[in-house]
């Protein structure tokens, strides 16, 4: 056997030497992971591994959330941050409360339920508390195998208070919201706006159901047509807005063998030509800005024998908040 060249001999110990320190960083890595989250109870009032199902309270601070997320939240969903920011705005508006949604953990020490409401609580100033409920000893299996709860929706909300609010009714107050200017509808908004508009929003569905012709043929976009009216009643155009309608129903009838009006026909002719190839949503934005148009020609000659006169660009937002009852109604 021919001895080891002094080049071959340094090359070899080098790549001991490399797996030895490899093998010594992992370990260590290893142990020191493993000791803290073996020492977790310690930091923690409560052990999160446990075989025994158990039910407690707890005061938990910023530290321990983040502690919890650090070392015992490696099985569970993808974080959506918009939700964390979410809650985030609603303790910092005191909002936190008691509601009995416990924080959850398997058998094997890992979290289930509550990772939104921990990343929202580990962003707060580390003196705060707050009151939890915690479930340790929950079989592994309930994450996937259980009925995942309801989304608790705005319409929850209302219903809960409300018990005769319908769809209807809340999909045109949310469309109300959306057309004025930094409302949207969200739980904790919910009733109070529901008490604001709901004798616009009962009126304007009642009126909406008078033009069945407008209501086909806007049948996706319904909601919109009932925010409109609401609007139209709320601000003193009632009147323009159910001779508009009046014009455009006529103008679908089957029958109608000349245009029933110039803006009416114009009216449908660019919807049927502009909005063919558009999302709904963005489908029931050019609705309304085509109504609040043509709600601004009614004014100006009530018979409707006056043009539309609108060009894509023109029922953009950032035209229509300038003028005419669109920018009334964003107020």
């Amino acid at each position: 056997m021919r001895s080891l060249q002094k080049s071959e001999l340094t090359s070899t110990l080098d790549r001991v030497l490399f797996y030895a320190i490899l093998n010594l960083l992992t370990y260590s890595t290893y142990f020191m992971t493993t000791t803290k989250q073996k020492a977790g109870h310690h930091f923690l009032p409560f052990n999160p591994k446990s075989n025994v199902y158990d039910c407690f309270k707890i005061e938990l601070t910023p530290a321990m959330a983040r502690y919890i997320l650090d070392y015992y939240n490696k099985d569970n969903r993808k974080i959506s941050n918009s939700q964390v920011n979410k809650i985030f705005r609603s303790i910092e508006n005191d909002n936190w409360l008691l509601d009995g949604q416990p924080m959850t953990f398997n058998t094997d020490g890992n979290l289930t339920e509550f990772q939104h409401r921990l990343e929202a609580i580990a962003k707060c100033p580390s003196d705060r508390t707050f009151t939890v409920i915690v479930v340790v000893g929950v079989q592994p299996e309930c994450f996937s195998l259980t009925a995942q709860n309801k989304a608790r929706q705005s319409i929850d909300e209302i219903q809960r208070k409300y018990n005769k609010a319908t769809k209807d009714q809340v999909s045109v107050l949310g469309d109300i919201l959306k057309r004025r200017k930094g409302s949207r509808l969200k739980i904790q908004n919910a009733i109070s706006n529901y008490e604001n508009w709901f004798k616009n929003i009962c009126n304007s569905i009642s009126i909406r159901g008078d033009y069945e012709l407008v209501v086909t043929k806007f049948s996706l976009q319904r909601k919109t047509i009932g925010a409109f009216i609401a609007l139209c009643e709320r601000h003193g155009y009632l009147e323009e807005c159910k001779i508009f309608l009046e014009l455009l129903d006529g103008e679908l009838e089957d029958d109608a063998d000349s245009p029933v009006s110039t803006i009416s026909y114009e009216f449908l002719k660019y919807w049927n030509h502009a909005a063919t190839d558009l999302s709904n949503e963005k489908r029931m934005d050019v609705l309304y800005s085509l109504l609040c148009v043509s709600i601004d020609r009614i004014i100006a000659r009530d018979d409707g024998m006056i043009s539309l006169e609108v060009l894509p660009s023109d029922l953009e937002h950032e035209n229509m908040e300038k003028q005419g009852v669109y920018r009334k109604f964003l107020a």
